[in-house]
């Protein structure tokens, strides 16, 4: 516990300074100390079996708030004052500060989120790192997002986002959102510790992210509404080790304009990079996904269809090569009952990335042809991850997982497994006041990538069980038990369980 003082010290400054800040203004700050929830949680995960790793949903898909390591534990603290502590006010300020000392994880003192909201009407400004949910899917029930997921720690941006408003003279039937954010990714000193030489590593990566998204329907009179949108995310900037391409033959220090001309280029995806030589690309590492939810509100009950098709480059994005790879998926919210209220059913496939042959152009063979996307990884940036886990879905095995029975990093930060078919089963339930629990049940085929597929297809099973407990006799306090098995010859066999103690107060 050497970083407790500042552990502490971070957190009554980010109490402070949104306090001070409102008084400068001449408004009421001691409202900006009402309504704050402090919680405290220790958590601490053992797992056992000839897999070098923890199951898989004892770590995915917490906001990168855990350790593939099969022992680990953190201890963690929060402060947080949500937006809706203002829902009378056209002004309404908030703020979170959650910091967290981890054993076996990827750092040992993390600042999980530091961020503050500022809104007005249905305008937003958010800045910091701040956890955000699952887009069109339930986030506890979901196996995740392709492009955007819950999968690894939030990245620190200023976000500016509208919600969703009328559009003008449609009475409400149809509304449109969106949202424009820029950041900078802040695991430089992991990619540096866990590459080998001469594999490729970076530092002082940015970030981009926009999405716009139209909903069509109005609930108050007819049940179906329907929700469309399209979101891209970018990698740029920084500085990119041990690079090698076209014309690079031995691995080179590479700075990459961080200047406003690339935050433009980010923006409209443009530009080009150092080593794409006679066939220019846009600027960074460019994704992205194409999104639609159906849902269904009937008496008692509801249900959503939804589809992400993602993407990594413009024959994707512009439907090319055909709609193969997809997150298909349904849930379905039932009658209040006590044994089951949410069931979800997920597909995903990521086999086929616009086809197997890519060909750049070339003065004596001129047709381009774009297929072996190599989801989640890039020539010049250390991939679509975070610390180490996958941004975007959990199947698509992340770098953090380097040593395994089907695959050997030797030092490099690459996701080995982006070629995935895969089932997801879920569902959730209430069978008291006091008690929660979810069950989550993935049957995955998997073939390695395009460029390294492995010698037999690995099949890999993934199993949670999971039970909250919110006494009423001890207000405040919550446990959580959960335990996960990993069946199969990708990451291997192993059995865990994970125990989670959390008190919360309000201010």
């Amino acid at each position: 516990m050497k970083n407790l003082g500042k552990y502490l010290s971070l957190l009554l400054l980010g109490i402070a300074l949104p306090a001070a800040a409102q008084e400068r203004a001449g408004a009421d700050p001691g409202r900006l100390l009402n309504d704050v929830e402090v919680a405290v949680e220790v958590s601490g995960t053992a797992s056992s079996g000839d897999s070098q790793y923890a199951p898989l949903w004892l770590t995915a898909n917490r906001w990168g708030m855990s350790s593939v390591e099969p022992n680990s534990a953190y201890e963690r603290v929060s402060a947080v004052r949500s937006l809706a502590a203002d829902s009378l006010r056209q002004w309404k300020l908030g703020y979170g500060l959650d910091l967290a000392l981890m054993q076996n994880g990827a750092s040992d003192f993390i600042v999980q989120q530091a961020y503050v909201d500022a809104a007005w009407k249905a305008l937003q400004l958010t800045v910091g790192a701040k956890e955000r949910p699952l887009e069109l899917k339930n986030s506890e029930l979901s196996s995740g997002g392709m492009s955007l997921g819950i999968n690894s720690r939030p990245i620190p941006q200023v976000r500016a986002e509208l919600h969703y408003v009328n559009v003008p003279w449609t009475n409400g039937w149809a509304q449109i959102r969106g949202w424009l954010s820029y950041g900078k990714i802040t695991d430089g000193s992991w990619t540096k510790n866990n590459h080998r030489d001469p594999n490729l590593y970076n530092s002082g990566v940015l970030y981009h992210e926009k999405a716009g998204y139209i909903k069509v329907g109005r609930e108050d009179k007819f049940p179906l509404t329907m929700e469309f949108g399209l979101m891209m995310m970018a990698q740029f900037g920084g500085t990119t080790y041990n690079a090698t391409g076209r014309g690079i033959t031995t691995p080179t220090t590479l700075k990459h304009d961080s200047g406003l001309k690339a935050f433009w280029n980010a923006l409209i995806c443009r530009g080009s990079d150092e080593i794409d030589g006679v066939n220019p690309n846009a600027a960074g590492n460019h994704l992205g996904s194409w999104n639609l939810a159906l849902h269904y509100k009937g008496k008692g009950w509801g249900a959503s269809a939804y589809f992400e098709r993602y993407f990594e480059d413009k024959s994707m994005l512009h439907v090319k090569y055909g709609i193969y790879d997809h997150l298909l998926g349904l849930e379905v919210r039932l009658p209040k009952n006590r044994f089951v209220s949410n069931v979800v059913v997920e597909h995903l496939s990521t086999t086929d990335q616009s086809g197997p042959v890519y060909h750049d152009g070339t003065a004596t063979i001129p047709e381009h042809i774009t297929g072996r996307d190599n989801y989640y990884d890039h020539s010049t940036y250390a991939g679509w991850q975070h610390w180490g886990m996958g941004i975007g879905h959990p199947f698509l095995t992340s770098p953090a997982y380097a040593e395994t029975e089907a695959y050997s990093s030797n030092g490099r930060i690459y996701f080995w497994n982006n070629r995935v078919k895969g089932w997801h089963f879920a569902l959730a339930g209430d069978p008291t006041a006091e008690l929660h629990y979810r069950l989550l049940f993935s049957l995955t085929r998997n073939w390695g990538t395009y460029d390294y597929p492995f010698a037999d297809m690995c099949r890999q099973n993934y199993f949670l069980a999971e039970c909250t407990y919110t006494p009423r006799w001890a207000k405040g306090w919550q446990g959580t038990l959960g335990m996960g098995i990993d069946h199969g010859h990708l990451l291997g066999n192993s059995l865990g369980g994970q125990l989670r103690l959390r008190k919360s107060f309000s201010l």
